[in-house]
């Protein structure tokens, strides 16, 4: 089985690295860390993104795979449809967990865009670990 780790490019991105990581290395189970763009093929950003991600997992004690992968909704890319395309992506693959960061927003842009992390825990069968904007990692 594997835990689906879901990594922005932002500030939460940290924290979900080092949670996914202990919960991955506790659980004995390989991480699918997964960055969502739009574009068909990844641009420079993207690949630097990945490359990062692989960077930082390199020194952790957990198996794992670093993924872009492509959005394929039509519309705008709002926080729901991302949530919506990962909890898909929980769906297409052996996925036993979920790791996901989430940042507040202002109440127009909860209304207008909604909360990823939200939709996901709704949208899946699975336990879902959301990791906090403002996570103490020192606590880790």
């Amino acid at each position: 089985m594997t835990v689906l780790v879901a990594v922005a490019d932002d500030e939460v991105s940290a924290g979900v690295v080092d949670v996914a990581s202990k919960l991955g290395s506790c659980l004995d189970e390989e991480l699918y860390v997964v960055h969502l763009t739009e574009n068909e093929y990844a641009n420079a950003d993207e690949r630097q993104v990945r490359d990062d991600l692989r960077e930082q997992f390199e020194g952790k004690d957990v198996a794992f795979e670093v993924a872009i992968e492509h959005i394929n909704r039509s519309g705008l890319r709002t926080s729901a449809a991302v949530g919506r395309q990962l909890a898909d992506l929980a769906d297409d693959v052996s996925i036993n967990h979920v790791v996901i960061g989430h940042r507040s927003k202002s109440w127009l842009g909860k209304f207008t865009e909604g909360h990823t992390a939200l939709v996901v825990a709704d949208g899946v069968e699975v336990p879902v670990t959301v990791v906090p904007e403002d996570l103490d990692r020192s606590v880790l």
